[in-house]
């Protein structure tokens, strides 16, 4: 009785299965996929904060030991306000106060003695440029020897952040602070951790801002002689460099929907296609919706060699498009080859739709759900 059956019930069993596996492997895979890039992610935030830990991608420092003849200088910040965020272009904008605090008989912190350096800034930002810098306060102590200095400062920051997870993505904005002459043989930051602080009045603008604060001394390495005739080739030193992390971070399955949501509409206008007399018209219309959604996606991102999250979801929603506009011109095809269709045609038109729109649900809901409970 199998062997009467026309060669297009055997044609349809072959879609149907091709599609059933394929979409079983892809929602495994998937799954691993995402769930590696939020462990990526996280790894490499905790690792760029963590003082024993190297940079990801960056030289390694000699030693994370404080030398033993280092002086240390207090050293705390105040993020007064975030003027701009541009994920773009790796960049934000920000004002905080700034200052320092050691022993004037252990160390020539403002470079006063210092011909070379004198009446120069003792600090600089690292990866960032300082668009104002005005002295507050300067406190000098006789009896302790204490000398305090206050600025307030405007930087720029270029800060690469990793999109992997847009929209639900995590960031630390990060404050790096160098002595710009000593190196960590002669200085090394401690953190002030009691005054050290985030206005309430910081806000950036889509994002959450999380409540607390984390500061660190790591030690920086420079692996160049930078030409110096003194030093050999390959020569290498450590800079103290202080690091504030303010984390800002989206999430929830609300800023999803909300970018996505015309998107997944197109999707479900394809699926409805099959019903109409002229299924063209929705599908074309559905991925030219896909087509502008990539455009708004490309305006927001900075260009990377790696798909985010959010160009996955569109990635897949475009192929979910494609298989169905495929589908729509076979099946009519095999199905009315000879000009008839029968039971089991109708039900195995039926199956094949409904799970081609299973996995549209089932794979959207796994990128989604993994994503939010590992990043």
């Amino acid at each position: 009785m199998f062997k009467s059956r026309p060669t297009s019930h055997y044609i349809l069993i072959s879609i149907f299965v091709v599609i059933l596996f394929s979409g079983l492997y892809f929602s495994v895979k998937i799954t691993y996929a995402i769930k590696g890039m939020s462990t990526l992610v996280s790894t490499n935030m905790a690792n760029t904060m963590d003082p024993k830990a190297p940079d990801p991608g960056k030289t390694q420092s000699e030693s994370l030991k404080i030398p033993v003849n280092s002086k240390k200088v207090h050293i705390g910040t105040y993020l007064e306000r975030v003027e701009n965020l541009d994920i773009k272009e790796s960049s934000w904008t920000y004002e905080f106060y700034l200052w320092f605090k050691w022993k004037s008989n252990e160390v020539d912190f403002l470079g006063d003695k210092d011909l070379l350096h004198k009446k120069e800034l003792p600090f600089t930002i690292i990866n960032g440029d300082i668009l104002k810098c005005d002295l507050v306060e300067r406190y000098s102590d006789k009896k302790t020897n204490v000398e305090y200095v206050q600025y307030f400062v405007k930087a720029k920051n270029t800060q690469f952040f990793d999109v992997s997870l847009y929209p639900i993505d995590k960031h630390d904005l990060i404050i790096p602070i160098e002595h710009k002459w000593l190196d960590r043989t002669k200085v090394y930051f401690e953190p002030d951790t009691i005054d050290s602080k985030v206005s309430s009045r910081v806000m950036v603008n889509g994002y959450e801002k999380s409540k607390d604060i984390k500061l660190i001394e790591k030690s920086h390495a420079y692996k160049s002689a930078r030409g110096n005739p003194k030093f050999t080739s390959g020569y290498k030193i450590d800079f103290s460099q202080f690091r504030m992390a303010f984390r800002i971070y989206k999430g929830g399955l609300s800023v999803i929907l909300k970018l996505f949501l015309i998107l997944y509409v197109a999707v479900f206008v394809t699926f409805i296609a099959p019903f109409s007399s002229d299924p063209s018209r929705y599908t074309v219309g559905a991925l030219f919706t896909t087509a502008g959604a990539n455009y708004i996606l490309s305006s927001k991102l900075p260009a990377t060699n790696i798909y985010s999250l959010a160009e996955l979801i569109n990635a897949f929603c475009v192929v979910v498009i494609i298989i169905m506009m495929a589908l729509l011109a076979i099946l009519p095809a095999v199905i009315f080859k000879d000009g008839l269709i029968d039971t089991f045609e109708k039900r195995m038109n039926r199956l094949i739709n409904m799970t081609m729109f299973a996995f549209f649900i089932i794979i959207n809901s796994i990128l989604i759900y993994v994503s939010i409970n590992f990043s």
